[in-house]
């Protein structure tokens, strides 16, 4: 959880900074490249969750000739499924991306570099992450939450200087690279000296690449539907809106959206071990562990995006004039509240889908990856009409009935609680009331008013040591 709290924390503070050096108009242009970035989820064509699921397997049966295989097939394949995809990215973006994003035509050269850029950009963080999964299989943690915590606030820090220097977008993404080589070769450094694995392209196996491309086609699918689907709000909102507000609109909207994203870094952080624990589970031949992997990870993710979700709507209005000042802490207030929530429940539903493939239940993902993708789709337009900028994002909250909808299967194909366990509603009903207790207190000072931090930094302190009161008692008091 480590890069979580960094990396959420440094690019907390550095929104307003960016949004400052760079001006609107070229704050926007660096998001539309983040936005088709995001739709190429699919980049690795399912690749990577396919090799690392035997991976997990081989390490939990000790299948090291296997373990082997498994991973030099994937690098062998993986290298050249990545490089043609960077170039389709970049061939796309720099055909289609400036009529897109309604991009005035001044800025149609910059906004084509960028992608340029952003095509290489996401070939190292894609390959990079394969070798990051490698680590997690193994458990070591720690190695990547130091490496990823460190990489990334250097290359935060670096950005906003290049920023306030240059307040050019394109600059900042090839900086990004330079950030992303030397984070892929530690990596690799790593696996070598700990794993002995390397490339391992000699151990590759035309057998183990048909074992995969069960799971892999299977995973594919889920993760294109899933990579489009969840940037098709911003995607509508660049074609829907006016040329005449898009990029301050987009803006608007992609700053709430940054803040909100970053909420899943908890379940990011959570995802790593439910995959590879299930997947070790399996190779041991235990299918019962899927069930207490669960809903320890649930009741425990569940308490803190339910604190997240009620003190945003508590307290909005004075965290963002702290954070983004009064204009444009107004004119982004009504679309955050709804957005950190719809997220909040996202962060939740992480949890169900980390154990569907390994549990071999990917054609299910990907049923619900089209039902969220078209829910997401409708409630976006019709948010849009229904109530302009604040619509679409109570319609995204909306339509995360379908993370819903896939916690409540899962629960019941392991045999879990959590939506369905009274504990949960329980534990809801108890942060509610603690959040209206101190709400109403504040509605004593005058309003507005940065007093109301007071009560507000009460609420979260409170609620955050009782959720860990438990781990602080053992850091404190065990004599282990």
């Amino acid at each position: 959880m480590t890069p979580l709290l960094v990396i959420s924390a440094v690019n907390i503070v550095s929104v307003p900074l960016f949004y400052r050096y760079l001006g609107p108009e070229m704050y926007a242009l660096w998001f539309y490249v983040n936005t088709l970035s995001g739709s190429f989820g699919f980049m690795d064509l399912g690749l990577g969750t396919a090799v690392i699921r035997y991976v997990g397997i081989s390490i939990g049966a000790g299948d090291k000739k296997g373990l082997r295989e498994y991973w030099g097939t994937g690098n062998l394949m993986a290298i050249p499924i990545l490089l043609l995809m960077t170039g389709i990215f970049i061939g796309i973006g720099v055909l289609f991306g400036p009529k897109w994003f309604h991009v005035a035509p001044e800025n149609v050269r910059l906004l084509q570099w960028a992608f340029v850029a952003g095509g290489f950009t996401m070939f190292l963080s894609y390959y990079s992450q394969f070798w990051l999964m490698l680590s997690q299989a193994y458990f070591d943690f720690r190695f990547v939450g130091l490496l990823r915590s460190i990489v990334s606030v250097a290359q935060v820090l670096t950005a906003i200087w290049l920023a306030h220097l240059t307040r050019n977008p394109v600059i900042l993404i090839w900086a990004g690279i330079l950030f992303s080589l030397f984070q892929l070769g530690l990596f690799v450094w790593h696996a070598r000296k700990n794993y002995q694995l390397g490339l391992n392209l000699r151990d590759a196996s035309l057998a183990r690449a048909r074992e995969m491309f069960g799971i892999s086609s299977k995973v594919f699918a889920t993760v294109l539907v899933n990579s489009f689907g969840g940037s098709v709000d911003r995607l509508l909102l660049g074609k829907i809106l006016p040329p005449a507000v898009a990029s301050t609109v987009f803006t608007h909207y992609n700053i709430c959206y940054n803040f909100a994203s970053r909420i899943m870094g908890l379940s990011i952080a959570v995802m790593a071990p439910v995959f590879h624990q299930t997947s070790r589970a399996l190779g041991q031949g235990s299918r019962t562990a899927a069930a207490a992997i669960f809903n320890e990870m649930f009741d425990f993710t569940f308490g803190f995006y339910t604190l997240a979700a009620i003190w945003t709507f508590c307290w909005h209005p004075v965290f963002l004039r702290l954070w983004l000042g009064h204009d444009l802490a107004l004119q982004v207030a009504p679309a955050f509240a709804p957005l950190v929530a719809a997220f909040c429940l996202s962060g939740i539903g992480s949890i169900s889908a980390a154990q569907l493939a390994p549990l071999n239940r990917v054609g299910v993902q990907l049923a619900f990856g089209i039902a969220n993708t078209v829910c997401l789709g409708l409630f976006v337009v019709a948010g849009w009409f229904w109530g302009g900028f604040a619509g679409v994002a109570w319609g995204v909250l909306a339509s995360r009935i379908g993370v819903v909808a896939q916690d409540l299967y899962v629960i019941r194909l392991v045999g879990g609680g959590g939506w369905l366990a009274w504990r949960t509603w329980r534990h809801l009903l108890k942060q509610c009331a603690v959040g209206a207790v101190f709400f109403a207190a504040s509605r004593l000072l005058p309003h507005p008013s940065f007093w109301e931090i007071v009560p507000a930094v009460l609420h979260g302190a409170a609620v955050a040591g009782w959720l860990l009161r438990r781990q602080l008692r053992k850091f404190f008091f065990s004599n282990e």
